[in-house]
Parts: structure tokens; C-alpha cells; sequence
């Protein structure tokens, strides 16, 4: 006997389209191409191959099911205004959270081919990984310790940090002994975790110049517009339905839909902190050959504009004409009393 289909089709392809639709809707030019990929990777990935519907578990369906609807809330919600779901989806395409920050730190990652026969006997004498003798990768304490050297960037990230380049041994255990092999393995192993899951990797140079571009206003853009929707025909049935006798009336205005946060009109001021914000969590590298390291700057807030005019010297006296040298405005009679003493 065949087993009926928890979600059918039509309703997974409803939610795709529509959550492919909300990602061209997106104010950021690089999250609305990295979510369209990541939703139909998604998909893809999860999509039953040479199996029927019916055949699958209804569990797991229902678990695919409510991971879709939370998406296509946050893209609907980001689009709106809300500014914790757009902080999320470009800390997502930005690589600061998620899959991706773990794809960029695979480049840095990856060890060097070595260039020799003595670089290869150099690389097998090395000692087996969280060993003893072992070290990290040399980029990641470099990126680490420079991360941990910017204030800024410690109190803005989201991520949790390790505080220390190396890890913590204590020479004894708990019984005054020394320690076991395993255990310091251990504790090695469990600090390079925590280090991978707390460094920022630096983003490609295209992406980087278009995120500087939008920031200082080279790059165009312009918020994008959403389609409207079909005007549907006026609905011809009674007030006396079905949802109207179990529900009962609508409520009126409610601030249920602001209880957590409230939408933003998004505007290229809205997008500039938002921006900025990921900008200070984007290390730029930057190879020095006199020390023969890499060296990284991280962005900046941008300051305020300082207003100022030019004006001519025969300007300057009208611009402090009653006002005497201690920057106080003269009352009329003691402006008298001048204007007589400059006659006389």
C-alpha cells in the first residue's frame, strides 16, 4: 500500500520560487548572486535522486520543510527592513558566518607544494598533526593575533575568540602527575578547533573592491524595485465562512509584527552602517617583503563629514559683526557706544 505524500511537490516548488524571488530582492549586488547559489545548492542537495516521493521519510520532510519556511523568512524579512535578518543574510554572503567562512579559510588552509626533494624530507620529518612538536599553520596565528590586536573588530564580531595564540598546558594533572600524551593532544586539537571557528578570513580582491566601492559611493546602486503583485478579483464570499466560525473576527491594529524590531525603509544610508560594519570584519592582506610575512589591515568606521565653507578675507570681519573678542553677542547700547568711540 502506497503511503501518502506529506508535502507534495507543488509545495516545495512554491517555496522555491519564492525564495529565489526574494533573493533577486536583495539591496546587497554580492548577497543577492551568493543566496540565489545557496538556496538552489540547497535544494539540490537535499532533492531525492531516484526516489519517489511517497518513499521518503515523513520526518525528514517535515524537518526540509521548516528549515525552507524559516529561510524564506529571513529573505522575506531582510527585505522588509528588519535589520537583524539583513545583518544576517550579508554576514552570510560576506563569509563572517556559515559555510562560506569555512570555504574561504580553505585556501589558507591547504599546505604549500613543496618546491625540492629537501622540502619534501622536510615536510615527512615534520611530527604527525597535534603531536608533540606540532605548530599551527603560521597564517592562522598571524590572522588570529592580529584580530585579537583590533578592538574594534573583537567588539563587533559575533564569533566566539580564543584569547591565546598557543594552548594552555598545565604541567601536572590533577593528581600531581605529569601529563599524559593524550591529554595534551587533546588539548591541542580542542585549540585549534576553537582558533578555525573564531578567525575572520580575508575575502577575495573583487569582492573586496566592490564592498569599498559601495562604500565610498564609486559603485552603483540604487534600491531595487518589487514587482507588484496581480490585482485579484474582489472576493464574492459571505462573511459567514468556515475560518470566520472557527477563528471568529480579524483583530485590528496590533503591534504584534514589531515585538521584534520594527521594518526600515532601506536607503543607501541604511545600507552605509551595514556596510561598514562588514568592512571592519574584512581583514585585507597584504604581502611584506621586508619582513617576509603577511601583513593585515581591517576597515575602519568612516567619520563624519566636517563641515566646512571658503570664504574671502573681506568676508571675515561681516562674519563676526556683533560679537566682541571674547565671542559674546554686544547689546545694542554698548554697540552704540562702540560705533561712537570708532567715530570719535
Amino acid at each position: 500500500m502506497a503511503r501518502a505524500v506529506f508535502v507534495p511537490p507543488a509545495q516545495w516548488r512554491h517555496l522555491l520560487r519564492a525564495s529565489l524571488r526574494e533573493c533577486s530582492y536583495l539591496p546587497d549586488p554580492i548577497a543577492r548572486g551568493y543566496m540565489h547559489d545557496y538556496i538552489l545548492r540547497r535544494y539540490r542537495r537535499f532533492a531525492p535522486k531516484g526516489k519517489k516521493p511517497e518513499n521518503l521519510d515523513i520526518r525528514r520532510q517535515s524537518r526540509l520543510r521548516r528549515a525552507a519556511k524559516h529561510t524564506l523568512s529571513v529573505l522575506q524579512r531582510a527585505n522588509e527592513g528588519y535589520l537583524k535578518p539583513l545583518e544576517r543574510v550579508l554576514q552570510l554572503s560576506y563569509g563572517r558566518i556559515g559555510k562560506r567562512r569555512h570555504e574561504l579559510l580553505e585556501p589558507l588552509l591547504t599546505p604549500e607544494v613543496p618546491k625540492d626533494k629537501d622540502a619534501v624530507t622536510d615536510m615527512i620529518k615534520q611530527p604527525p598533526m597535534f603531536d608533540e612538536g606540532w605548530q599551527p599553520p603560521k597564517i592562522v596565528t598571524e590572522i588570529l593575533k592580529s584580530q585579537l590586536q583590533n578592538g574594534l573588530v573583537v567588539r563587533t564580531t559575533m564569533r566566539p575568540l580564543v584569547k591565546n595564540l598557543q594552548p594552555k598546558m598545565p604541567e601536572e594533572n590533577a593528581w600531581g602527575r605529569p601529563l599524559a600524551l593524550c591529554r595534551r593532544r587533546n588539548i591541542r586539537k580542542r585549540w585549534y578547533h576553537a582558533a578555525l571557528d573564531s578567525i575572520l578570513p580575508p575575502l577575495p580582491e573583487d569582492e573586496v573592491k566592490i564592498l569599498e566601492g559601495l562604500l565610498s559611493g564609486t559603485h552603483p546602486w540604487e534600491p531595487v524595485k518589487r514587482r507588484k503583485a496581480p490585482s485579484g478579483s474582489p472576493s464574492t464570499q459571505g462573511f459567514l465562512d468556515a475560518k470566520f466560525l472557527a477563528v471568529g473576527p480579524p483583530k485590528g491594529h496590533t503591534f504584534e509584527k514589531y515585538v521584534n524590531g520594527r521594518p526600515h525603509k532601506i536607503t543607501r544610508r541604511l545600507m552605509q552602517g551595514l556596510w561598514e560594519q562588514i568592512s571592519i570584519l574584512v581583514p585585507r592582506m597584504k604581502w611584506d617583503e621586508t619582513k617576509n610575512k603577511w601583513l593585515f589591515e581591517w576597515g575602519s568606521p568612516k567619520r563624519g563629514t566636517q563641515l566646512a565653507a571658503v570664504m574671502d578675507q573681506k568676508q571675515v570681519p561681516d562674519l563676526f559683526q556683533g560679537v566682541d573678542d571674547k565671542g559674546k553677542l554686544i547689546k545694542p547700547q554698548k554697540e552704540k557706544k562702540q560705533k561712537q568711540k570708532a567715530a570719535a
